[in-house]
Parts: C-alpha cells; structure tokens; sequence
C-alpha cells in the first residue's frame, strides 16, 4: 500500500514515520509512504501556496490551483482524504475501509484552511476529533498509522483483533454489536506495591480468562466511554 502526504512540511511526516513498526513495514514494503511537498507547486519565486481569503477574515487561506497540481502530480489516482475540522470523525470502521486501497492520498491542511474548491477533487473529508490542530501532519500520521497495522503482515493478526473497537479483525459496529474497549493487561512483577495481578489470569484456564477478559472489557468501557454503550440498548 502507498500512502501520499500532501504538505507543507514532508520532515514532520518522515520524523514520525520513520520508527518503530511503521518504520519496519517501510523496510519489509509491506507499506510505502511518499511526501508531496505542496510548495514546488508555487508558480512564482517565492513560492507563495496561501492568500487573503475572498470576504476578508482573520488568517490566510491554502490556494486551490497549488493543492491540485500537487495532488495531479501522482500519476495512478489515490483515494483521496482531505484533512478537516469541519469533516466526519475517523473512526476504526473509516481505518479498515482505507487499509483495503492500494493507494491513499492525504491532503494536510494549514494555516486558517484550504479553498473550499478542493473538496470537488477529494474522496472524502475526516477529522481524528473535535478539536483544532495548527496542521494536518499530525493528524495524518494517525491515518497513517491506525491504517497500516491492519494490512497484513505489518503486525500479527492476533494483535489487531484483540484492540479497542475491534473484534476479529472487523469493526464491532459493522455487527450491529458495542464498541469495547480492550481488557486490562498485566506483566511482571507479579505484585507491584500491593497491586497484584488478579488471580484468574494465574489460573491457566482459557476459559475462565476469556470470560474475565469480556467482563473488564465492559466494565472499562462503562468507566471511560460509556457514550459507546448507548449504541446497544442491551447494555
């Protein structure tokens, strides 16, 4: 899979991208991932991508006519992403779906916003929350990262299907079933001061550790995301 990464600042994407198992599945090629400047596409010397916006307003605005060349520039078409406030909110079900294209294009933002007009040339508009970033690397690198370990061989299959919001490598919602979050974990030391590893998981019995492993899964989500239990009223 080739992820392209339309920005204005290709080191932020390289930094991150270049650690850790991301980093690993680049060298396997399992994953490839190719930065687009947006700045080579400035047509005057001082390379110029932003401008006042139409109507007057506070910050400047990224050019349409820049962002598409430098997203015309990749000669097969990607499915293309663009990076917005304003879009739908990525969820682990939008991860799968895009783990599953052969190439991906992620348009980052910055500044006060990009040109509403390059949204006529993208396939669809996400933000990773409610909430504003000075830029869209960072929020690209989530894409990135979220996406990669579900293609096959970037981790191992069990990893994935055991995560939060995740059940056999499918999205939980996709079964008309809640989202869980995952159980808690344990290593040594066995008691780490008067904190001790609940018993069951010494037990050695599967069963017993399955069945505490769903009860916690619930119970944590109850905790912390109980607003994903309200999509099953059987909870």
């Amino acid at each position: 899979m080739t992820f392209y990464i339309l920005t204005l600042f290709p080191k932020t994407i390289e930094q991150i991208t270049r650690e850790s198992i991301l980093k690993r599945a680049i060298s396997a090629k399992t994953i490839s991932i190719k930065t687009i400047d947006i700045r080579n596409f400035a047509k005057d010397k001082h390379k110029t991508v932003d401008d006042k916006p139409y109507g007057g307003g506070q910050g400047m605005v990224l050019k349409a006519d820049i962002v598409v060349n430098a997203l015309e520039s990749i000669k097969q078409k990607p499915y293309t992403i663009l990076l917005s406030a304003s879009g739908k909110k990525y969820n682990q079900g939008m991860a799968v779906k895009l783990s599953k294209k052969k190439r991906v294009a992620i348009i980052c933002g910055h500044y006060e916003g990009i040109d509403v007009r390059v949204e006529k040339y993208v396939d669809e508009i996400i933000s990773i929350g409610d909430y504003v970033l000075t830029g869209g690397e960072i929020a690209a690198c989530a894409v990135i990262d979220s996406t990669s370990r579900l293609i096959p061989g970037v981790i191992k299959k069990a990893s994935a299907q055991n995560d939060s919001f995740s059940q056999n490598g499918k999205w939980k919602m996709e079964n008309g079933k809640s989202v869980l979050l995952e159980y808690p974990q344990y290593t040594r030391p066995e008691n780490f001061r008067e904190a001790k590893v609940p018993k069951v998981l010494l037990s050695g019995s599967h069963a017993k550790i399955e069945k505490w492993r769903q009860n916690e899964s619930l119970k944590r989500t109850k905790k912390f995301r109980p607003d994903l239990l309200l999509r099953n009223p059987k909870h």
